[in-house]
Formats: structure tokens, C-alpha cells, sequence
């Protein structure tokens, strides 16, 4: 790489200047390159593409602007994976700014642009990059407007004219379904060519560049530039050399906002290319507006003003008045971004885990059997993001320590994810952790003062800071029917490509996510349900001493066997590992959601299962109860199931607000069980009706992660926005919103205890979870979502953990509730 990359070739305008480009690039080399530049470019871009990690973009963008500053200019010639790295706003008030001694204006700092992609196009891969062709004079002067600047710089052998790469996004979200459409209408693109052959085409179709392009996942092409080697347009370059592409030709028909655009490369690496977006902020034209009349055209008028380089204008005769230091031709270009191009001969590198896995040719796309991705079941052959090998973080040997000599790991590992608490005398829950510990290493201390107070008095005021640090936590949501937290937002993200039903249709396992799981400390909560009776009954009781209450609630509660099982034994026998997730059809959620009166009519078979599996009797006790109208109010969801079910005369309305809602707030999910569930195994299979191994696909991604899994069953739904069903979790006024865990709809299954249960769950670091235990402590109550949840006395049983592959190996690491004993 350092054939490509070196101050000198960055003409600097101070020798201060000059140090300091040599200063960073050597701290890049040392701290970030580490001969993967694949890999760093990887990491940076999961910084970029990340909204919650914007304190540290500045950081990035200036390491990405000394990389563009020494990189060597050099032509490109033929197709190029793309990859989006950071958009960046416009800085309309940058001259005032730089006046006021600040580099951007307070405006142009927010990024919006930025965060808006982030949140909807940046992990879709839509843009999959450019292809450089050869262009004759005659076309090339036509495209130019025969400009003769442009036309001195004409060489057959390095003039190219290019158009971008454009792609189907998988499982797209409203918005991102939008995506291409649009693209496709605005920019006029063409469809992917698959021969020299297909007309409509400005530059010259190769065999040998088509041959290429089959390793890039594209289905549409469009937005034309022209590619010439010339200087940067960007004053802070101070003229360096660039491999130019000027999109802003009036005869290349670009629209809105390409007529703004002039892209610029420089090679980085072996086959890696790094480009800088750069926008003109005047002069500028918006497009053109089309009068018709009775389908008759009338008039085109240009909105704005149509790039003329060279030309004089108003504008740029005042903006020279005015800032008269200033060069150039009254454009102000600004750095808008960074994007790479990527040779395809390097495609394996980067579709690689630690690259850019979301670019990644699915089953089907061009460059899924060209690359091999066809020749193997295993998991590492699919789209996988963030499989927690650790690379994002580079080689780490000591997981128990090694962090906090790893930039990034420490920031993980000591950084909360918080909001503010709905008490408001719950304080700054920060203040928990001491230095030099990680919050992993929090939680373990405070583990262990947890389990010494409360193991001759089981009270909840033991507990006291895992309920702050729970009510400080923010819930994880629902994005597109995928978990997401905070972050990246997800442990792994994998579509199986196992075929798969669900009461007789197609359900295929998309967009699979898994957590790790681990205790803390539990709680016997039957004993808040009586001591909550003991002190009503003892106020109801007019010659009882009130004085002497405190002392019989104090009293009730006794030695914490529940958590001191646990500790001793239970966590060495108990094979639970952790929980996934899954998107959930409109379909199946309807069924799962169902109370109706017929549920035997609507669902025969699932009825069936629930009736001839002993354990799951608590279920098709509900079934019953609603045949009988148990309930005289109905549930928040019956009105959309009165047409009846999905496969049974739901109408289309119905239908549509059930794949919104699966869209938007709910997944499906399994507890998962190591492989000391297989001792059991016969028996499990026997108790749960929904207990099964995973998909072959699925068992390979596990198998290579820290802690693979071997079992699913005890399903459940997941469900985003909810208000805690805990008072202690509220404050006057205020509502804790969680992440709510249901097992107990009727159409679920599952044996007692786990059909009382209802869990709550928030993210108090990127990918650590804590999650409350929560059962009904009236277990023979039957269930039904029209009823108060106070009517079913739920209670507090202790604290879990879900971590991502990350915190799973720190935790195995320190010992944290391992099932082994040290």
C-alpha cells in the first residue's frame, strides 16, 4: 500500500501543513492499515453508517482526507464495486464560517443528509458501483458540448465515459422499496447489459468488461459521466492531481442532483480507489421544467443555471467581488462524502465479513455462483453481517483484559447506552462503574453484592441497582421486522436458504438474529404478591398496630434459596443459552395474536398439537375459554380478525394492518439451549411442543460463533414500544418503554411455567441487553389481552442478560455464569 500512498503526493501550502498530512498517514499506518486495508475501511465505515456513533465521524472524515490527499492519481478502465462510505451536507455558510475561525458552519454540523441515509439506504447495497468504458471523439465532443478545454484532454486511451451500478435492495423497507423505482423513472436507467449487443448505450460495450461485471449484483445502469484525468475543483486540495468525473454535462441529460456533481479518485491499494463526492454549491442548475398542453410540448425552461465551465454569470462576477481570494469559477465545490471503487478482482475481499458483507450477490444475483457462494451450505456462504469473529476489533488474545488496550473495544465495553430514567430520583446510573472495569465487570461486582445482601433476605431493595440502571436502559426496537438496538443494531443478520413451512405455507427464516444469554440474580416474587396481601389484609384489620406493619413485610421475606440454587447448581445443569429473533409474516402473527370464539375451526391442526401435548394443556385451556366467551371484552386486535383468519376470509384491509403491524413493531422468537439439552432431549421434545434444532444453515452460522447452540423451542413474540407492565419501572406521569417478551396467546404453546410469563427487555450498552424475569404470580388465572395486567399480580423474578458475540467472549473470558465450574 505504501506504493500508493505518500505525503509527497499532495502539494501542501505550508510546511505546517505538510507535517501534518505526514503525521496522520503514519498514524493510520500504524493504528488503523495493519496491512488489511479492507478491513479499515470496513471499520470506518460501520463508524460512518452508524447515527449513535457521531462523535467519532469528524475523527474518520479527516483520516479519510488524508488517505484522498496521498493517494496517486491514476485512470480506471473498466467495472468497479462500489461502496458508499459518508454523505455529507452542504456547507452553504462555510466562507462565514472560516471567517468566524470554524472549519463548518453550526448548520452544515448536524448532517442530516447523513443521518437520513443511515437510517434508511446505507446497509442495502442500492448503489453497487461504476463501469469506465471507452468513448469515441466524435461522442465524447457530442457529450462535452464540444468544449475545447475538456476536448485538449481527449486520449482514446485513458478517456472513459461511465455510468453508476444500481441494485434491487433485499427485503426493502417502504422507503427503500421506493429506492430504485424512483432511480429508475428520474435518471432514466436502462436495464443491465448482458451483450455487446444491447443498444441505447454511450460507451462501448467489452466483452471483457460485461465478463467482469458478472462478479457485481446489479439489474440497473444509468447516471453518465465523463472520466478524464484533470486537477481538483475542491480549493483545499490546492490543484492535485485527480482521476476526474464530471457528471454535470447538459448533454449527458443529468438530473437533479447529478447537474451539482463532480466526482474525484485516487488509488489507495492494490485494486482500491478512493473517491471524494463533490458538489457545487452555486451555479448550479435544478433541472429542467417540461410545459405541456394537451400532450403538445411547449416550452423546456431551465430551472437554475446549466453548467457552462469557463462561463461568466451574475453570480460568479459578485461572489468575485466579494471574496475576491477565492480562485476557481464560482462553483463552490465542497467535499459532500467519500465512496470507494473496488476492482472486481478483488471482489472476495470485499464482500468479506469484515469488509462489506451487505454488498454480498444473494442466491440468484449475478456473481452468487460466479464467486462460489453456491458450492457450500455453510453459513459463512450467505449474507452475514457481523458474524462477532472479533475483526471488527482486530486480534485479541486476552478477552478478559485485553480491551482496554483496543480504542474501539474500550469504547464498547464502557460506554452506556441510556435515557433518562421515568424516576426522577434515580440519579446518573454512569456513576455505577469504577475505572478500569468494563460494565460487563460491573454487572459481575455487582453480581456478587446482590447475591451476599439478599442470601438471608430476599428483597427487592437488594436489587436497587439493577432497577435503576433497567430504567435508564433504552428498548431495542422493531426496523423493517428486524431486531435492531443500538449501533450496528444487530448480532448477526442471516436469511437460511432452506426451504421451510408454517401451517401449510411458506415461511421462510429471514433476516435470523441471536443473543447470548446469561443470569444475574433472581428473586422470588411470589413473596412481593404476598406481602403486597399480608400488609392489605393487615390494614383491613382496624385493632392491628400500624406501626407494626413494616416488621411483618420485612419478615416475609427469608433466604433467597431461589437465587442461591442457581448459583450453586442451577447454572451448570440449566442449558439455556440465549434467545433469536425473526421476522414475522402478517400471516403467522394474525394466527399467533388470534382470541377469537373459533379458534379450532380457524387453526384444526394447531389446535390438535396444543391438545395432545400434555404440557401445553394451559393453552388449550385458553382455546376452550374463548369458544365459551370467558371474556365479555374483546382484545386490542379482534376487530381486524372478525372477517376471519388469513387463509379463511380475512379481508385485504385486515390483511394490510397485519403486515404493517409484523413490519413495524413485532418478531418472532425462539429461547435457544446448548448441547446439554441433548442429555434431555426426548423429554424436552415431549414438553414443549415447539422444541426443534435449527435449520442446517443456521447451525453452521452458530457453530462458528463463541457459544453455539444446538435447540430452539419456547417461542414467543417480541414487541417494541411497550409500556413496562412493572410499577416499579414507572415514575409519576411516566412510563418505561421496553421491548416486551409474550408467551402467553393462546396459539403460542408452551408448557407452565413459561406460558406466565412476560419478559421486558432494554439495551444498556451497544449489543448488552438487560432483561427483566417477569412472571404472573396468579398462574391459574386464565390469560386473555383484554384484561387489566394488574389482574395478573405479575411480578419481578430476577435479572438476565442478552449479549451479541462480542460481550459473549469478554463474559466467557472474566467467568461471568458460565456453565462450567472453574
Amino acid at each position: 500500500m505504501s506504493e500508493y500512498l505518500s505525503a509527497d503526493n499532495f502539494v501542501s501550502a505550508s510546511v505546517e501543513e505538510k507535517r501534518g498530512v505526514v503525521r496522520e498517514l503514519e498514524e493510520i499506518k500504524a493504528n488503523d492499515l495493519k496491512d488489511d486495508v479492507f478491513a479499515m475501511l470496513g471499520r470506518f465505515r460501520l463508524i460512518l453508517a452508524d447515527n449513535c456513533r457521531r462523535g467519532e465521524w469528524e475523527e474518520i472524515f479527516r483520516k479519510l482526507m488524508t488517505l484522498f490527499k496521498c493517494g496517486r492519481c491514476v485512470p480506471l478502465d473498466g467495472p468497479m464495486i462500489g461502496v458508499t462510505m459518508a454523505i455529507r451536507d452542504s456547507d452553504y455558510f462555510r466562507d462565514t464560517a472560516r471567517l468566524l475561525g470554524c472549519d463548518r458552519s453550526l448548520i452544515a454540523d448536524i448532517e442530516w443528509m447523513a443521518t437520513c441515509w443511515n437510517a434508511t439506504f446505507a446497509p442495502t447495497g442500492l448503489w453497487m458501483g461504476k463501469t469506465f468504458e471507452p468513448v469515441s471523439r466524435d461522442s465524447f465532443s457530442a457529450a462535452c458540448g464540444d468544449d475545447q478545454r475538456e476536448m485538449k484532454l481527449y486520449d482514446p486511451a485513458v478517456t472513459r465515459v461511465g455510468r453508476n451500478f444500481f441494485r434491487e435492495p433485499e427485503n426493502p423497507g417502504f422507503i427503500q422499496g421506493l429506492g430504485l423505482p424512483v432511480l429508475t423513472e428520474a435518471w432514466r436507467l436502462m436495464d443491465r447489459p448482458m451483450t455487446t449487443k444491447a443498444p441505447g448505450f454511450r460507451g462501448d460495450l467489452l466483452e471483457s468488461n460485461l465478463e467482469k461485471e458478472r462478479y457485481i449484483p446489479y439489474v440497473k445502469t444509468g447516471g453518465y459521466f465523463l472520466a478524464n484525468p484533470g486537477v481538483s475543483v475542491v480549493p483545499e486540495m490546492n490543484g492535485r492531481p485527480v482521476w476526474q468525473l464530471n457528471y454535470r454535462w447538459p448533454a449527458l441529460g443529468p438530473t437533479y442532483p447529478m447537474t451539482r456533481l463532480v466526482d474525484e479518485l485516487v488509488q489507495i491499494a492494490d485494486g482500491v480507489y478512493l473517491g471524494q463526492l463533490v458538489m457545487a454549491s452555486r451555479r448550479y442548475s435544478l433541472g429542467t421544467l417540461r410545459l405541456s398542453l394537451f400532450g403538445k410540448r411547449l416550452a423546456e425552461i431551465e430551472v437554475g443555471e446549466p453548467y457552462r465551465p469557463g462561463g461568466d454569470s451574475l453570480d460568479k462576477r459578485f461572489h468575485d467581488l466579494v471574496f475576491p481570494w477565492e480562485k476557481g469559477e464560482g462553483y463552490g465545490y465542497q467535499n459532500n462524502g467519500f465512496f470507494l471503487m473496488i476492482d472486481p478482482l478483488f471482489a472476495k475481499k470485499a464482500y468479506a465479513d469484515n469488509a462489506f458483507p451487505f454488498l454480498r450477490p444473494r442466491p440468484g444475483e449475478s456473481g452468487f455462483t460466479e464467486l462460489g457462494y453456491d458450492r457450500t451450505q455453510k453459513a459463512e456462504s450467505y449474507p452475514i453481517h457481523g458474524t462477532g469473529k472479533g475483526s471488527d476489533f482486530g486480534e485479541i488474545s486476552d478477552w478478559a483484559l485485553g480491551w482496554r488496550e483496543n480504542t474501539p473495544l474500550r469504547r464498547k465495553f464502557t460506554t452506556f447506552c441510556l435515557e433518562p430514567s421515568p424516576r426522577e430520583g434515580d440519579g446518573d446510573v454512569r456513576e455505577l462503574l469504577n475505572e478500569g472495569e468494563s460494565i460487563l465487570q460491573m454487572l459481575q461486582r455487582i453480581q456478587g453484592e446482590i447475591s451476599l445482601q439478599s442470601s438471608m433476605d430476599d428483597n427487592l431493595r437488594h436489587f436497587e441497582k439493577l432497577n435503576r440502571l433497567f430504567r435508564a436502559g433504552v428498548a431495542p426496537r422493531v426496523v423493517d421486522g428486524l431486531f435492531q438496538g443500538t449501533g450496528k443494531g444487530f448480532n448477526v443478520r442471516f436469511d437460511a436458504p432452506e426451504e421451510r413451512s408454517w401451517y401449510g405455507a411458506d415461511d421462510p427464516c429471514r433476516g435470523f438474529d441471536y443473543y447470548h444469554g446469561a443470569t444475574l440474580n433472581l428473586h422470588l416474587g411470589f413473596v412481593d404478591t404476598i406481602s403486597t396481601d399480608l400488609e392489605k389484609n393487615i390494614r383491613g384489620c382496624p385493632l392491628f398496630p400500624t406501626a407494626l406493619i413494616p416488621i411483618f413485610q420485612e419478615g416475609v421475606g427469608g433466604p433467597n434459596l431461589f437465587n442461591g440454587v442457581w448459583a450453586s447448581i442451577g447454572r451448570f445443569i440449566f442449558p439455556w443459552a440465549g434467545k433469536s429473533f425473526e421476522r414475522i409474516s402478517g400471516r403467522k402473527l394474525s394466527m399467533l395474536l388470534d382470541e377469537s370464539g373459533d379458534l379450532e375451526e380457524r387453526y384444526p391442526e394447531r389446535v390438535e398439537e396444543l391438545r395432545s401435548h400434555l404440557a401445553s394443556f394451559p393453552h388449550y385451556d385458553l382455546v376452550e375459554k374463548n369458544r365459551q366467551g370467558w371474556w365479555k371484552n374483546e382484545g386490542p386486535y379482534a376487530r381486524y380478525l372478525k372477517n376471519g383468519a388469513w387463509d379463511r376470509g380475512m379481508s385485504d384491509a385486515d390483511k394490510a394492518f397485519w403486515e404493517k403491524e409484523a413490519a413495524g413493531q413485532w418478531v418472532f422468537g425462539n429461547n435457544i439451549q446448548d448441547s446439554r439439552i441433548l442429555a434431555a432431549d426426548a423429554a424436552f421434545r415431549v414438553l414443549d411442543m415447539n422444541y426443534h434444532p435449527p435449520l442446517p444453515s443456521i447451525q453452521a452460522l452458530v457453530d462458528s460463533g463463541p457459544s453455539p447452540f444446538v435447540r430452539q423451542g419456547f417461542i414467543f413474540l417480541g414487541v417494541s414500544d411497550r409500556d413496562s407492565i412493572l410499577s416499579m419501572n414507572n415514575g409519576d406521569g411516566k412510563k418505561k418503554k421496553v421491548f416486551q417478551f409474550h408467551y402467553r396467546y393462546p396459539m403460542i404453546g408452551g408448557p407452565l411455567p413459561i406460558g406466565t410469563c412476560l419478559d421486558e427487555l432494554v439495551e444498556i450498552a451497544e449489543g448488552l441487553f438487560l432483561g427483566q424475569l417477569i412472571y404472573s404470580t396468579v398462574p391459574l388465572e386464565p390469560y386473555h389481552s383484554s384484561v387489566d395486567p394488574a389482574e395478573y399480580r405479575y411480578q419481578l423474578f430476577g435479572y438476565f442478560l442478552l449479549l451479541d458475540n462480542t460481550w459473549e467472549r469478554h463474559r466467557r473470558a472474566i467467568g461471568f455464569d458460565v456453565n462450567t465450574v472453574s
